[in-house]
């Protein structure tokens, strides 16, 4: 019995030593490439090492001073491919992770995305490469690997804009009737990011950016459809602080799938650079005989804000282009119930209607449709009070709710 455990466990270490060499493949000596320090109060930082001399078979992450616990390791190569480490990492002070991706080709690394799950302090991180003797005799071809030779650089026209960011809710309408999609903050690092769009929100013809607090360097700026197709909008662009773009032109009225973006800060003591993406609905789909009526039952979406936790938030949802007016409106509530306490809702002409609620809208659900008085009317903005409800079972993780306003024609 003794002597069948005993070959049990040599057969199991057997076996797992093989896998863990077939695994890791161990050729190759682990090679110091960098040491990064993390401040884990953040929920993301950048790695840069388009420096290091070589290339390299997997790479692996030491912690080298203080803890930190990762949702997410991306690795960017020199080729063009990307790798994401899509697992709960776990590093106290003195651990090390597994091999990152292993491979049994040598490859130049350029850069390390962290996905950090925020506590308290920083972290020191030893960055490691798996290198062969060919591997570290490799030479990159360039050192200046944001100007690609086979793409032109992008003149894009730009105007001041205040260093306001937009507290628009993304996928709903800002104050001055075009639509967030979404909002980034970029570091030094040569950073891929995707913003998702979705075709539930309209048909667009135009997009735009704003850059806020730094320069920024767009590598590439492209729109994908919801039918697959992409378009690219910007190659190699340096676009000042505080400005935002002209509108770039689709290819004709379109669904957005998502907005996929590479771009860096420029390096200087202001820090990183904030980056947000808009669109422009395309004509006809606003409006009493607009497109939009044939989707989501003919209700648009006119804003969105949070909803606070302490007293009843007094908020303005500005309403962009409604060419012929509504002539109802609703309340959804996302994440989290809240308590409404009253809807206003003020039209182009000035006049008003209050709407007493004091009712409890559970997340999920919608409050609604309310009749406008008079019949169709164009709106102005909507005003509302209430706040999100402190107990609730059912609320989407610890944040606030999101309180969205649509109106039919």
């Amino acid at each position: 019995m003794f002597r069948r455990l005993v070959m049990a466990g040599l057969a199991m270490a057997a076996v797992g030593s093989f896998s863990a060499v077939n695994a890791q493949n161990l050729e190759g000596d682990w090679v110091k490439i960098g040491t990064h320090k993390v401040d884990v109060t953040k929920d993301r930082d950048t790695i840069d090492v388009s420096k290091s001399s070589g290339k390299f078979r997997a790479l692996r992450l030491n912690s080298k001073d203080g803890d930190i616990v990762m949702s997410r390791v991306q690795v960017l190569y020199g080729n063009g491919a990307v790798h994401n480490e899509d697992r709960k990492i776990v590093l106290n002070e003195g651990e090390r992770t597994k091999p990152i991706n292993p491979a049994n080709e040598d490859r130049f690394v350029d850069q390390i995305n962290l996905s950090v799950v925020p506590s308290k302090g920083s972290a020191v991180l030893d960055i490691y490469g798996l290198q062969t003797r060919e591997g570290a005799k490799a030479k990159r071809a360039s050192n200046d690997k944001n100007k690609p030779v086979d793409k032109a650089v992008s003149d894009v026209a730009t105007k001041p804009t205040k260093p306001v960011a937009t507290t628009a809710v993304p996928g709903t309408l800002t104050e001055f009737g075009d639509v967030l999609f979404g909002s980034q903050y970029v570091g030094f690092g040569l950073d891929r990011d995707v913003i998702r769009v979705g075709a539930e929100i309209g048909k667009f013809d135009k997009v735009r950016l704003r850059i806020l607090d730094n320069d920024i360097f767009i590598k590439e700026l492209k729109v994908v459809y919801a039918n697959g197709e992409t378009d690219d909008l910007v190659v190699n662009a340096d676009i000042k602080q505080n400005s935002r773009t002209q509108w770039f032109g689709l290819k004709g009225d379109r669904f957005i799938k998502e907005v996929q973006m590479v771009y860096r800060s420029k390096p200087s003591f202001k820090g990183q650079a904030r980056i947000e993406v808009l669109g422009q609905y395309a004509d006809g789909w606003l409006g009493p005989n607009g497109e939009g009526r044939k989707f989501n039952q003919g209700w648009v979406l006119l804003g969105a804000q949070t909803a606070g936790f302490v007293g009843f938030d007094k908020d303005v949802i500005p309403v962009g282009k409604n060419e012929g007016g509504f002539r109802k409106v609703r309340v959804t509530v996302k994440d989290r119930a809240i308590t409404l306490n009253e809807l206003r809702v003020i039209y182009a002409s000035g006049q008003e209607d209050v709407v007493p609620v004091k009712a409890k809208i559970e997340a999920g659900s919608t409050y609604g449709p309310i009749d406008l008085k008079g019949g169709t009317r164009a709106i102005k903005e909507i005003q509302a009070r209430y706040r999100s409800r402190f107990i609730d079972k059912d609320a989407r993780g610890k944040g606030m709710a999101t309180v969205e306003v649509w109106g039919q024609h």
